[in-house]
C-alpha cells in the first residue's frame, strides 16, 4: 500500500512538472531569416536597424527611438486577430519575459536567442501559437507602445510579411537527455523580419475609413 502511494505521488509530481513546464524557442534575426529594418513613412524601407544595445531606431520626426522585440505566445490553435490595424492580444496571449534590444555584430541581425514560452501557453515540448512584434521607446507591452505613439512592428504587417500569428514547436529542456530550443518557424508561414513603421495618427485613420464609406456610397449610387 505504502509503496503504491510513493509510486502515485511521484507519478503525479512528474505530470504535474510537464504541465507547468516552459518550452524554448530560437530566435535569430538574419538575412536569411529576416533582419529588424525601419521605415520613416509607413511604406517603404529606409535601412536595417543601427547596431547597439539596445539599437536606436531613426524616427520620422528626428531623434530615435529605443528598440524592442517581443515575443507573445498562446495555447496551440488560438487566432490572432487584429484591432485596428493591430494584433489583439488577448488574455490568451502572454509576452514573453524575454525581449530583445541588442543588435550586432552587424546592422538588422540578431544573434542565436533561447526565448522560453509562458507556461500558460503549453508543456514544454509542445505546440504554441506564436507572434513576434517589435516597438521603439520606453513602453514595456505592445498595447502601451500602440498607444504611446511610437514605432511598432509585427509579423503578418504589410511591410513585415510573415504570418500573423503560427503554431510553433518548442524544445524541453526538462527532458532527459535535455531538449534544445527549437528554431522558429520562418518564411511566410512565420517569421520574415521585423520593419519598424510610425504608428498611424487617430485622425489618419479617421480620413481613411470616411474616404473607403465615400467611394462605397458613390459606388452604390451608380
Amino acid at each position: 500500500m505504502k509503496k503504491t502511494l510513493i509510486l502515485s505521488t511521484v507519478v503525479s509530481t512528474a505530470l504535474a512538472g510537464s504541465t507547468f513546464a516552459q518550452g524554448i524557442i530560437d530566435f535569430v534575426a538574419s538575412t536569411a531569416n529576416g533582419k529588424i529594418s525601419y521605415s520613416l513613412d509607413g511604406t517603404t524601407v529606409a535601412g536595417p536597424a543601427p547596431t547597439g544595445n539596445p539599437s536606436l531606431i531613426p524616427l520620422p520626426g528626428g531623434g530615435t527611438g529605443a528598440l524592442t522585440v517581443a515575443f507573445y505566445t498562446a495555447p496551440n490553435g488560438t487566432v490572432l486577430t487584429l484591432a485596428g490595424g493591430d494584433p489583439n492580444f488577448t488574455t490568451a496571449w502572454t509576452e514573453a519575459a524575454i525581449t530583445v534590444g541588442k543588435v550586432t555584430p552587424q546592422a538588422g541581425l540578431v544573434p542565436s536567442t533561447p526565448v522560453t514560452t509562458s507556461a500558460n501557453s503549453g508543456g514544454a515540448g509542445a505546440n504554441v501559437e506564436l507572434e513576434v512584434v517589435g516597438w521603439t521607446g520606453t513602453a514595456t507591452s505592445f498595447a502601451g507602445a500602440v498607444a504611446s505613439g511610437g514605432d511598432i512592428a509585427f509579423t503578418g504587417s504589410a511591410l513585415s510579411g510573415g504570418s500573423l500569428g503560427w503554431s510553433q514547436a518548442t524544445g524541453n529542456p526538462d527532458s532527459t537527455p535535455a531538449g534544445s530550443a527549437v528554431p522558429i518557424v520562418t518564411g511566410s508561414g512565420g517569421y520574415a523580419g521585423l520593419v519598424l513603421a510610425p504608428v498611424p495618427e487617430p485622425t489618419t485613420i479617421a480620413l481613411g475609413g470616411l474616404g473607403a464609406a465615400a467611394l462605397l456610397m458613390f459606388r452604390r449610387r451608380k
